[in-house]
């Protein structure tokens, strides 16, 4: 997946403001400080529209039984995460088709050799959604986890170790397959026959997502970034600003500083931030409320749609209208 550490970025600055934030289900926060890597799964984990409300909903009706736990703390947890995930998405992927003027989704498509992009791949520019990309997650990095000094990372990581390095990183990249491949959840069925493994097998490639992306543009984005390329991304001029309300509250609580309610309130207020960070963040803060209604018995429904159009993008949309 593209754009992941900007996915995990948006994820952890949420559990920031959601711990912060009394308007929030305590719960999200509880089952999120239990299971750390379920979160951070769930943020990374595609479909979420249709995963997110069954797992809150077995959550939620098995929260009080204390023999139901740990299990609903890893439902609530990969929900939280998929909240987190959706609100990115919502804002990442136009402004990534925008700002690399390569439709994301066609782009993704043909990244990943799906059928129905085949043929289409003078439309698109793999390599400029991917540098795009990359400047946009390294400007997090150094940001929310501050160079590498800040959890789960290490300063090492995005270094340019050379050729070795290179070579190393492929054979990882093909170990890690191996342990998706071994793992319990994709262990073919038993006792074998052919029937049965061909079902399994087709499934199994149904839910495995290629690794299509090139480490190589996030390496060189934080090592050696281009100022033409931040120009042209707009990374601090419309990706990630250092004044919008809601960044300035959760970079405040994440240096252990005190922010009143009102204050989380009013910089979460809708349109209140310029920026396509601090509109991921207050967009995935309105989904963890409208999933604490749910909770809470005030809606009969997670809300958490894909299908909402950030401010700057429909003026976009718009104006493309009256002139074409």
């Amino acid at each position: 997946m593209s754009d992941m550490l900007t996915h995990w970025a948006i994820c952890d600055d949420s559990l920031r403001l959601m711990s912060a934030d009394a308007r929030v289900e305590p719960a999200f926060t509880q089952a999120c400080d239990r299971q750390t890597q379920v979160v951070r799964l769930g943020a990374c984990t595609r479909g979420g529209g249709q995963w997110m409300h069954p797992l809150m909903a077995e959550a939620k009706s098995r929260w009080d039984d204390p023999d139901a736990h740990p299990e609903v703390d890893k439902k609530l947890a990969w929900a939280v995460g998929g909240i987190t995930h959706q609100a990115c998405d919502t804002v990442a992927k136009p402004y990534l088709s925008v700002h690399a003027g390569s439709e994301w989704s066609l782009t993704h498509g043909v990244l990943i050799g799906r059928p129905n992009a085949r043929g289409r791949e003078a439309e698109v520019d793999p390599v400029a959604m991917q540098t795009c990309s990359a400047y946009c997650d390294v400007h997090v990095f150094r940001k929310v986890y501050l160079s590498g000094q800040e959890a789960p990372f290490t300063s090492l990581f995005l270094q340019d170790h050379g050729d070795t390095g290179a070579v190393f990183e492929a054979f990882i990249n093909t170990m890690f397959q191996r342990s998706l491949l071994t793992a319990h959840t994709f262990k073919p069925p038993q006792p074998h026959d052919d029937a049965s493994f061909m079902v399994w097998f087709n499934n199994m490639m149904d839910y495995i997502q290629p690794n299509y992306l090139d480490s190589a543009h996030w390496v060189k984005a934080f090592n050696d970034p281009d100022p033409a390329l931040m120009e042209k991304y707009a990374i601090e001029t419309k990706f990630y600003l250092d004044d919008d309300p809601i960044i300035e509250v959760v970079r405040a609580i994440h240096a252990g500083k005190s922010v009143s309610q009102g204050a989380i309130e009013a910089a979460s207020a809708e349109d209140t931030n310029q920026s396509m960070y601090g509109q991921g963040l207050e967009l995935s803060l309105r989904y963890l409320l409208n999933g604490t209604d749910y909770w809470q018995g005030r809606a009969d429904q997670l809300v958490a749609p894909l299908a909402y159009q950030p401010g700057w993008y429909r003026e976009m949309l718009e104006q493309k209208k009256k002139t074409a």
